[in-house]
């Protein structure tokens, strides 16, 4: 393998382990939110939900908790005795084949992202090179996800409908207030502000991971007296050399 081949792999493939780094924290956060019966229902309180809901503040409670536990994989307390119709059921159980395939995704990810960062630096061997690959690696995710936050931000139902087509196959999804109680405990505003705490948390994700990758190219130790921008560079030998006097044989050797 040349060495600009040996250079390009490793690029690549720390850029894409810092990625895969960074979605992983961003698939945590997304988790942690949807998950969280407590967010749930503090939202559910700024958004006035109990005036409109017809159910009492402690069985909102109780159904958030249940709701929470399903998505997590504890179906039995939710589906034994549920307060959804059929219809609210059949896409409950599609969320859970979201939230299960989510999980999936992330464990899976942690492998590919520790082989992919020291593989990547291990053929690299550069830190100037490392640091560029740091600052590239959240813009690969800055701009799709940059986009469709201002979308979202211009046009909330038309990207909540849009990812919602995307992720779900059938139209469960569109419930009825009249006849639905999901859709009157958890309303588009709800699903508004949970999408803001995903992206911020998602935000600081990307720039702690960022942050971190720099750090540790600046301190890295140095292990032999190597010059050069290497993971192995020396330079105290380098300042050394610096300083050295230079001489001048003007008559040369006799």
């Amino acid at each position: 393998m040349t060495q600009q081949n040996r250079t390009t792999l490793g690029a690549i493939g720390l850029v894409l382990g810092l990625v895969a780094l960074m979605l992983i924290l961003m698939l945590t956060a997304l988790h942690g939110v949807g998950t969280d019966a407590d967010l749930y229902f503090k939202l559910q309180a700024e958004n006035g939900v109990l005036s409109d809901a017809g159910v009492t503040e402690g069985e909102l409670r109780d159904i958030d908790h249940r709701m929470a536990q399903y998505l997590l994989g504890d179906v039995g307390p939710l589906a034994e005795n549920p307060p959804f119709n059929d219809r609210e059921m059949a896409h409950m159980a599609d969320c859970l084949r979201l939230f299960s395939l989510l999980r999936k995704v992330r464990s899976r990810l942690v492998p590919w992202a520790v082989l992919l960062i020291v593989g990547g630096a291990y053929l690299l061997q550069d830190r100037r090179r490392a640091r560029r690959c740091a600052w590239l690696a959240p813009l690969v995710l800055l701009v799709p996800l940059g986009a469709f936050a201002i979308w979202a931000c211009v046009d909330f139902d038309g990207a909540f409908t849009f990812i919602h087509r995307v992720l779900f196959t059938n139209d469960l999804w569109l419930l009825d207030e009249r006849t639905d109680l999901l859709i009157r405990i958890c309303p588009e505003a709800m699903f508004a502000a949970m999408g803001l705490r995903i992206a911020l948390w998602s935000a600081l994700a990307m720039a702690g991971v960022t942050a971190l990758a720099v750090l540790l190219t600046i301190i890295w130790p140095k292990m032999n007296k190597n010059e050069g921008n290497s993971w192995n560079d020396n330079r105290a030998t380098r300042r050394a050399a610096a300083q050295r006097p230079k001489t001048f044989d003007v008559g040369g050797k006799r």
